[in-house]
């Protein structure tokens, strides 16, 4: 958890506001995991449209994959031209995707460690509390309980708050041995006595683990299988999305791993719920269900199934457009091509029909001089007397 104390520390003010108004870790928790979501819900929408941008090109990628399957280097070439012609960044939902799951995780050690985040309570000061308890069990050889009140432990703080109705003298003691004064081992004792109260719901406190009667029913079974519920309703709603995403041939492969997915995780958070405190199950109710809720309103805002499908369509209507002009080019280049054949056809019947017309006949020498008769007939009678 080290790592993620750099945000679990203002997130920690952050549930300690909420739970100065509302001193109830049950509510707290709600409140909280839902405040947080809406903070990171902006990193969400974007990590959602970049989803959607790479099923958009999905259709295309896949048919790249099947043109250069023997040649990779290519393959991958034409894909990244793809996603720089498209604008389409191939990591541009792992950065917002990084930061919530570290918001998240920090989260998860606000949530488990309530002393350290919420209460402020020192850390030496939790470390004594914490030997009060530990030294007895090192007396008992009990290296089970040692190792739940190790510092490594998740729990180790509710199961401390857990150990108040057996240790509160031993640790008030602990603390008068570290140079405390009796006020101030006290004012500790009493903080630690008013978080534990807090973690209590209608009389059943969260710190306990719902398997702590054995097979034996108690209330916390209702919240550890609300637990198990939740994750899986989850599971089968992200699963669906996903597959609504992919191509046929993609669910086919699919098919064999989203069974064993869709029920193992939450079965195992099933099991799991049963052995950790109760306000840990509780966390996991809250988390999956506004998890459910985000999943949906992402999935409507900017769906990547319906970007696929439109991408599909798309490409269905430009290969039918260019079948289109292909069959129109094709039947213009026919019709000039008959036209071609008519205008031969016509010049070579032509050109037969003038080889068989004869030739006109030449005129005869014999004929009359006509120019002497018209010189003899302008000749004078007293001339022709003479």
């Amino acid at each position: 958890m080290g790592i993620f104390s750099i945000f679990a520390t203002p997130l920690g003010y952050v549930m300690r506001w909420i739970y100065e108004l509302i001193p109830s870790y049950f509510l707290t928790m709600f409140v909280f995991t839902l405040l947080v979501r809406l903070l990171v819900f902006p990193l969400s929408i974007k990590g959602q449209k970049s989803q959607a941008d790479r099923a958009r090109l999905a259709p295309r990628l896949e048919r790249i994959q099947k043109k250069y399957a023997n040649d990779r280097q290519k393959m991958q070439q034409k894909q990244q031209e793809l996603y720089e012609k498209e604008g389409v960044s191939m990591t541009g939902g792992c950065l917002p995707m990084l930061v919530q799951m570290v918001v998240l995780m920090s989260i998860i050690a606000v949530i488990y460690k309530p002393l350290t985040y919420v209460q402020q309570m020192p850390a030496e000061t939790i470390n004594t509390c914490v030997s009060a308890i530990t030294d007895e069990l090192d007396e008992k050889k009990d290296a089970k309980l040692i190792s739940q009140y190790s510092e490594k432990s998740y729990y180790r703080e509710m199961y401390l708050l857990q150990s108040l109705d057996t240790h509160a003298e031993k640790i008030e003691a602990k603390l008068l041995e570290n140079d405390r004064s009796v006020l101030e081992a006290a004012q500790v004792v009493d903080q630690l006595e008013k978080t534990k109260e807090d973690f209590s719901f209608f009389g059943v406190s969260l710190l306990q683990r719902p398997s702590h009667t054995g097979i034996r029913p108690n209330w916390l079974w209702l919240i550890a299988i609300a637990s198990g519920a939740a994750a899986l309703l989850s599971s089968i709603i992200s699963m669906r999305y996903s597959k609504a995403s992919m191509s046929q041939e993609q669910q086919q492969a699919a098919g064999c791993t989203s069974g064993p997915m869709m029920y193992g995780m939450p079965l195992f958070s099933l099991v799991i719920a049963f052995t950790v405190p109760g306000g840990v199950a509780v966390y996991w109710v809250f988390s999956n269900l506004l998890g459910i809720v985000q999943t949906v309103i992402l999935n409507t805002m900017y769906s990547p199934a319906k970007a696929r499908a439109q991408a599909e369509a798309e490409y269905a209507e430009r290969r039918r457009k260019k079948a289109e002009d292909k069959a129109r080019l094709k039947a213009a280049r026919l019709e000039e091509q008959a036209a071609w054949q008519r205008e031969e056809n016509e010049k070579r019947a032509a050109a037969k029909g003038q080889g068989k017309k004869k030739p006109a006949k030449p005129a005869t020498s014999d004929a009359p001089d006509a120019p002497a008769e018209k010189d003899g007939a302008d000749v004078p009678a007293e001339d022709k007397g003479e």
